[in-house]
């Protein structure tokens, strides 16, 4: 008898299971340690699971294999009829309509508390039909010009970029980047319709029926700044491989290019590529000038919410998200900290969450403030209907970038 009661005390002092919460991260952002990320969802995980010793959190499963711009897959795992079921996860607010067409998640009920937003990462995570938010912000993402050139980061047009990258007369290109990619051109085009004619109307300029010549005319000239000897490595593909993905940025970092363009996070390509004895203070950003006027067009990336995430597992990715919105967090991922100390360079992502750049060291950096202005009155990118056409826009716009001018009479 006195054995039974014993096991009845040691069965009931038995702690209740943890409630897991599988979390796959938006993997394409600086890989500032060189670990494939590990050292920053390793301090993620145990920071949050100090918080809350209730979840066991596993971010990016070892069993993840879904492409994170295929909605299909993503709805499948989401739904438990993948071989990865995973709870949350985050990824570009681009597909956020293709998602709930698929009935893979659902609306957050509530937004993180006590953070300032961007506009533009809420809007982007909002489905407007429903008029529900499906996303929590987490990262923006911009067209940016980074030189060396004061006159290049006033330029505010094409035709000024074009201005001031041909008065260097320097003997190497005036623009390396690459224009390439089935997400990357069309979004190009869409950047600068929105420079040409500002945001409204962004939506009807998805599609395939019907170019906008002046757009069209702007991106050959931004373009035709990447030519050199005869040949456009920006549009031949040159750049568009994986293997050379980092390769423009580096081009302009060792002075084999006036000018790179790309999102803010190329800066951290940069700045560890930079020649011995380069300060950093040399390098110029500015938003990328794709037309004849000025209107930041701003990507997000956003953590989704599973359908069959309910109870105690909505419990703790409401936790999660509130979590990786701090700014405190944010400020650690961006400065690089899970990066040896040494060698640390920021990540130069933009914050979904303006209340970071008052971190003191966003507020001490080189670059942070201007990212800041520069994205401030940023709109969003359409958050569905690219997806199944995107394909086909990539290829009718690089074939009337790279066609050949007609000769004036």
């Amino acid at each position: 008898m006195i054995r039974g009661i014993a096991l009845s005390l040691i069965v009931g002092c038995t702690p209740p299971p943890k409630t897991v919460l599988r979390v796959p991260l938006y993997p394409y952002i600086p890989d500032a340690a060189g670990d494939k990320l590990s050292a920053m969802a390793a301090r993620i995980e145990t920071e949050f699971e100090r918080a809350n010793p209730d979840v066991d959190l596993v971010l990016n499963p070892s069993c993840f294999t879904d492409d994170f711009y295929e909605p299909a897959q993503i709805a499948r795992s989401l739904k438990g009829e993948g071989e990865c079921g995973y709870d949350v996860i985050e990824t570009d607010t681009a597909i956020l309509g293709e998602l709930v067409a698929e009935g893979a998640v659902r609306p957050w009920p509530q937004l993180p508390k006590n953070i300032e937003w961007h506009s533009s990462g809420i809007q982007a995570s909002t489905h407007a039909e429903q008029n529900a938010v499906y996303g929590v912000p987490h990262w923006l993402c911009g067209h940016f010009v980074m030189s060396r050139d004061e006159s290049v980061r006033q330029a505010r047009t094409t035709s000024a970029l074009v201005q001031a990258l041909e008065a260097r007369h320097t003997a190497v290109p005036d623009m390396a980047f690459n224009m390439l990619g089935s997400w990357n051109l069309p979004s190009l085009y869409l950047d600068a319709w929105v420079d040409a004619h500002g945001l409204e109307g962004v939506r009807s300029a998805v599609t395939t029926s019907s170019y906008d010549s002046e757009v069209l005319q702007s991106l050959r000239a931004f373009a035709s700044t990447c030519e050199a000897s005869g040949s456009n490595p920006c549009l031949d593909g040159t750049y568009d491989l994986e293997e050379n993905a980092d390769l423009p940025a580096k081009l302009f970092a060792e002075n084999k290019a006036d000018a790179t363009a790309g999102y803010s996070e190329r800066l951290h390509v940069i700045l560890k590529s930079l020649p011995a004895g380069e300060s950093p203070s040399a390098i110029q950003i500015s938003s990328a000038p794709l037309a004849e006027g000025s209107h930041p067009i701003l990507f997000t990336d956003s953590y989704f919410l599973g359908v069959r995430c309910t109870g105690e597992c909505e419990e703790a990715a409401l936790a999660f998200v509130q979590y990786m919105s701090q700014a405190s967090t944010f400020e650690w991922i961006l400065m690089s900290e899970d990066a040896p100390e040494g060698t640390r360079v920021p990540r130069y992502l933009l914050p979904a969450a303006l209340d970071v750049y008052k971190a003191p060291r966003l507020r001490a950096d080189p670059f942070y403030p201007t990212l800041e202005e520069e994205t401030r009155s940023g709109g969003p990118f359409p958050n569905s209907g690219l997806y199944g056409i995107r394909k086909q826009m990539r290829d009718a716009i690089k074939e009337e970038l790279t066609r050949p001018l007609t000769a004036a009479p």
